[in-house]
């Protein structure tokens, strides 16, 4: 599967802009923003049914606003917006591996609530699930860098930075 599904652009006089969207599972990822930023990315757990829903009910909604498919990034046919046409810079996901999940809020069941979030910035992805259960939050992080090296200075930045802010190690 390709990044996006759908990747949609839109230009006239006053704007130059982007919306491109995938689902994965029961998940819907929306990113868009100006064209040549990373632009903003949504994320909404909807349920396999409600997430496609919503997919082809967004793209309708930008194609009926002027959004035509993008010349070399686009997608296949999908339907897709989640309303907002944004200009904030943040980087978009990668696509979802099996172990890895995207950026993603995520209301849980009945033991509290989730969220999976992940920033891909250069060489650099973290992949972060953050959960509460009554009184205690728990986050797991995972980044991911293109050489052991840079691995390696982020473990000692990351171990002064925690130790900085009053951490001991145990």
């Amino acid at each position: 599967m390709s990044d996006w599904q759908v990747h949609l652009e839109f230009e006239d006089d006053g704007s130059s802009k982007f919306w491109r969207a995938r689902v994965e599972g029961g998940t819907l990822y929306v990113n868009y923003g100006k064209i040549g930023t990373n632009g903003q990315t949504q994320v909404k757990e909807l349920g396999p049914d409600g997430a496609k829903k919503e997919f082809d009910k967004l793209v309708r909604e930008k194609r009926k606003k002027g959004y035509v498919d993008a010349g070399a990034g686009g997608g296949d046919a999908g339907e897709g917006d989640d309303g907002e046409d944004e200009d904030e810079e943040e980087e978009a996901p990668p696509p979802k591996k099996k172990a890895a999940a995207p950026a993603a809020p995520a209301p849980a069941a009945k033991a509290g609530l989730e969220a999976r979030l992940t920033l891909a910035k250069g060489n650099r992805r973290v992949a972060t699930h953050l959960s509460l259960a009554g009184a205690t939050v728990r986050m797991d992080a995972v980044e991911t860098y293109a050489s052991p090296e840079e691995a390696r200075k982020a473990y000692y930045r990351l171990l002064a930075t925690l130790a900085g802010e009053g951490h001991e190690e145990q």
